[in-house]
């Protein structure tokens, strides 16, 4: 049986520096520091990665279209120029996204049924009072107000807040039947359970602008949510586009028939600049093909046809002889 080591034994052995030199640490200190071997990465099992790089590009596309809806309708709903673009999404657990919000600020808890879960929305106080500003009469200018709404303005961006979340709505109907709502709502984030502290959450921030105005927009996704509707990115995203109807072509075609496209014969021919120099009025110019040769017909600058010179009741004309290979399914 072999020899039993003795607790400071165990410790000695524990506190060996990884390289030659390296001074002696606690057990404590040399697991912190030691770097992993190659090929293998590090994982912190405390706060384990529930979202995949893919689910997160998805995400950040499917918000991404989000923001760009939400922008125009914004921009007509303040009569301003207003600019909405998605700034990270990464999976962190509640408790940061509790510690990365401004205290106080507009902060919702979102209802989406048909997941018990909840998700959370926070708009930055500059850009909170912004909209406050646009929608009473303001110029929506940009503000340092270091206070809380106080109740009717929180009204007023109550009604933000709803167009917000119909945009978020339409956003994700293509990966789930779901709908966002206002559960309640609260100057300090803190005071308002949403989730766990330790629960894996999804931010997804935007940066804001309402006319000079600047601020944050921070959105929270449950991951149970992601996790439940990521079988839904990949056929969303690669679902085919659908089949226009025969009434859509004849729609089409009626439509296109219409506009007006220019044609051309094309003949085209070299000279030094010393004959162009020299050129004179009467002078005949030859452009290096025979008669009888076909010449170019393009629609716009698309070579679609071959024809030839003719003379149609005094005047100059061309007889389209036949079609460029694979031009008409391209015209």
């Amino acid at each position: 049986m072999g020899k039993i080591l003795s607790q400071d034994e165990i410790d000695a052995l524990l506190s060996v520096p990884d390289k030659p030199g390296a001074a002696a640490a606690g057990s404590g200190d040399a697991a912190a520091t030691r770097k992993a071997p190659a090929g293998v990465s590090q994982y912190n099992f405390r706060r384990p990665d529930r979202i995949t790089r893919d689910q997160i590009h998805s995400l950040h596309m499917l918000h991404d279209r989000f923001a760009r809806n939400i922008s125009t309708s914004l921009s007509a709903y303040f009569r301003t120029m207003t600019e909405v673009a998605v700034v990270s999404v990464e999976q962190i657990s509640y408790s940061e996204y509790l510690m990365a919000l401004s205290d106080p600020t507009a902060f919702y808890a979102l209802a989406v049924p048909p997941f018990d879960d909840l998700g959370a929305l926070e708009i930055s106080p500059p850009i909170a009072f912004a909209m406050v500003d646009r929608m009473l009469g303001g110029v929506g200018a940009a503000a340092s107000i270091n206070r809380a709404l106080t109740e009717i303005e929180q009204h007023v961006v109550d009604a933000v807040v709803r167009l917000l979340l119909e945009s978020l709505t339409e956003t994700w109907r293509p990966m789930a039947d779901m709908a966002f709502g206002i559960r309640g709502r609260e100057t300090r984030p803190q005071m308002l359970q949403v989730a766990a502290p330790s629960e894996t959450i999804v931010m997804v921030a935007f940066d804001m602008r309402i006319g000079d105005a600047r601020g944050i927009l921070n959105l929270c996704l449950p991951a149970a949510i992601v996790e439940t509707t990521s079988s839904q990115f990949s056929q969303a995203w690669a679902r085919p586009q659908r089949e226009p109807t025969l009434a859509e072509r004849l729609w089409l075609r009626e439509n296109l028939s219409r506009v007006p496209l220019p044609v051309s014969a094309v003949l085209e021919s070299r000279f030094t600049a010393r004959d162009l120099m020299s050129l004179q009025v009467g002078d005949v110019v030859s452009l290096g093909m025979a008669v009888s040769e076909p010449i170019d017909v393009q629609i716009g600058a698309v070579l679609k046809f071959k024809g030839r010179l003719t003379a149609d009741a005094g005047w100059t004309a061309v007889t389209i002889e036949r079609a460029v290979a694979g031009a008409m399914a391209e015209l």
